[in-house]
């Protein structure tokens, strides 16, 4: 792992207010979705197509802007917020930049 690529992807996601594990948790999610998928010969969608399917999932469990924040979150209930806290693209080139890091 580039030590200087890690402290950027990072540096990038708190300068977008967002906690670092979020990127590394949806990476995961793209992982065990890919893994499972190649399991059963099945084919997968690359990274960019399955973003976009995984943010109208996530959207659509009506949970997005309902639920209040998970303990330990970094957007914390005292923030106020009309819409998303960082646009589907800028969250997109963070994950990009995350998963070259490894």
């Amino acid at each position: 792992m580039n030590e200087f690529s890690t402290s950027s992807w990072r540096a990038r996601a708190h300068e977008l207010g967002l906690d670092p594990q979020e990127v590394k948790n949806v990476s995961s999610r793209y992982d065990m979705y890919r893994s499972y998928h190649q399991e059963r010969g099945s084919d997968t969608l690359p990274l960019d197509r399955w973003y976009r399917w995984y943010r109208v999932e996530k959207l659509s469990d009506g949970h997005a802007m309902l639920a209040p924040p998970e303990p330990g979150c970094s957007v914390g209930s005292e923030v106020v917020t009309d819409g998303p806290i960082v646009t589907e693209e800028a969250f997109y080139q963070l994950l990009l930049q995350y998963r070259d890091s490894r």
